[in-house]
């Protein structure tokens, strides 16, 4: 086969590209996929950063909407593709200072039983909330996921077509925070839902819009599940069906420039000099900062274009990472003894009380502090999938938001401080799992938000969701108007990634509504 020439370059080995790369292919166009590193898969990555044979996710650990999702059932790659999943019982524990527990499980039932514990009104809330919402998410929410963004309006036209849709329409425009306060009483309840949305959803518990995430939560029926080996398995998962379908797959092939021929995207330049034409298209799953500030020259681009560009507003938190090889599973004797539950629990989330203690911690981290009020994130994904370990052996990973750029320090200085960050934020975690002791644990590092934005490139500023999850960045405004139908105003060049519609991590929603585009675009 000839390199130089293709119908559609993808440039950028991640999910979206995977699923719009297959979808071209059974449409008979021959495509390539460059990946300037040498691991494909992007975000769905897991990494023996410890041990050799201790596996961490170091970003996406779970998959949720597989059942419902259009890609995995036209793609085939939940049986096509030698996928496993495994369903943890308890989606996430908090865990109070006091021994006590309150757990958001699988089931509605064990879900309320344990809110009943804490409120028996926020229990009969949270049913209410479920009841009157679910039916709204599965046939309103989740299509409009698959599809190019609407306007608002338009989406509200559905809504309130549908019983309680006019309620649903009022209450995701409010804040996380604010859309708590009106549906419960109990803290612990509170905090139990608003500790699960900076990680792993993304958004501010004061972002206008982002009570939508407090809704699915409670009413979506996500159904969260462990790919067994690891996030990197689904990545290995869709690469199968892509290369199945026809695609190729070049790694360490950075593409240093889009060329751009009378307006219209006709090829790349690869880094070593190498120029491959693209008869038909170009699409970039890199973040559009990159796209159209590094990748194209000016020239080619509108006067008016640029500046949105560089306005697109970046997460105003990132990741700090603690990653451990372990003897023995993480434990949380005095808690487990109080709600079994814990145990069983795909991730705990450790330090909120109250959402007092997490408006503290925002405000520290916007002021460029590292959090002193933390809100922890603990996964010990091998209690589930052995797989993930040297038998009998397990890892454990915790996450927690902080400023990409530390107030008074560089970027980089998170290279010689993050040691000593580790070492302060072990301590707590180890006021809740008792078993974290010298002995346990083998090995143990820390990755910080330097490291995400130099190891994901398209992470600007470490930013793990690309562009801030805020009600002026979400749907036909994601990341901007100009590109939030995947279109650019460069002809045959197309924009895909979390940055833009739906903005959820691994569900490949814009790589499916990027192929219904280029369908009508290309006459496929």
């Amino acid at each position: 086969m000839i390199d130089s020439e293709w119908d559609v370059i993808l440039i950028g080995a991640g999910q979206n590209n995977f699923a719009l790369g297959t979808y071209l292919g059974r449409a008979g166009l021959r495509t390539v996929i460059c990946e300037s590193r040498l691991e494909n898969g992007g975000r769905l990555a897991s990494e023996e950063i410890t041990i050799p044979g201790y596996w961490h996710n170091t970003l996406a650990y779970f998959q949720d909407n597989r059942e419902i999702s259009p890609v995995w059932k036209e793609l085939r790659w939940d049986n096509g593709y030698h996928a496993e999943f495994v369903s943890p019982p308890v989606i996430s524990s908090l865990l109070l200072a006091n021994g006590r527990a309150v757990s958001h499980h699988q089931t509605l039932q064990d879900t309320l039983s344990s809110i009943a514990r804490f409120s028996s009104k926020d229990a009969e809330a949270w049913r209410q909330t479920h009841d009157k919402f679910h039916l709204l998410i599965r046939d309103c929410l989740i299509p409009y996921y698959y599809q190019p963004p609407i306007s608002d309006s338009e989406l509200d036209k559905k809504l309130v077509s549908k019983p309680h849709g006019q309620e649903f329409s009022r209450l995701w425009r409010l804040t996380p925070g604010q859309v708590v306060d009106e549906l419960f009483e109990s803290d612990a309840v509170k905090t139990l839902v608003l500790s699960q949305m900076a990680i792993p959803r993304g958004v501010i518990m004061d972002y206008r819009g982002g009570a939508i995430e407090v809704l699915k939560l409670i009413a979506g029926d996500e159904k969260p599940e462990l790919a067994r080996g690891g996030s990197h398995s689904i990545a290995q998962v869709l690469q199968r069906a892509y290369v199945h379908a026809g695609g190729q797959i070049r790694a360490v092939h950075h593409v240093d420039k889009i060329l751009v021929e009378k307006n219209k995207a006709v090829g790349v330049r690869l880094r070593d000099g190498r120029e491959w034409k693209a008869k038909l298209a170009v699409v970039s799953n890199t973040d559009p900062y990159s796209t159209f500030r590094e990748l194209i020259d000016q020239e080619h681009l509108p006067r008016d274009f640029t500046k949105p560009i560089e306005g697109i507003e970046p997460d105003e938190f990132s990741y700090f990472q603690i990653h451990l090889a372990l003897k023995a599973p993480v434990r949380y004797a005095f808690h487990e003894a109080e709600d079994p539950a814990v145990a069983r629990a795909m991730n705990v989330n450790i330090g909120p009380e109250k959402p007092d203690d997490l408006n503290e911690m925002w405000k520290e981290i916007r002021a460029g502090e590292f959090p002193q009020h933390v809100c922890l994130h603990a996964i010990c994904p091998t209690v589930f999938d052995p797989l993930q370990a040297p038998r009998g052996k397990h890892a454990a990973s915790l996450f927690m938001p902080v400023p990409y750029q530390l107030k008074g320090k560089r970027p980089e200085d998170w290279v010689k401080l993050k040691r000593g960050f580790m070492e302060t934020i072990l301590d707590i975690w180890r006021r809740y799992a008792t078993n974290l002791t010298g002995d346990n644990i083998e090995m143990k590092v820390a990755m910080d938000p330097f490291y995400v934005a130099g190891r994901w490139p398209n992470m600007r500023r470490g930013s793990v969701w690309v562009a801030r999850k805020s009600a002026g960045q979400m749907g036909v405004n994601r990341p901007n108007q100009q590109l939030s139908g995947y279109r650019t105003p460069i002809a045959g060049l197309y924009q895909v990634g979390v940055a833009t519609h739906p903005a959820d991590a691994v569900i490949a929603g814009s790589g499916y509504n990027c192929w219904r585009v280029m369908k009508e675009d290309l006459k496929l």
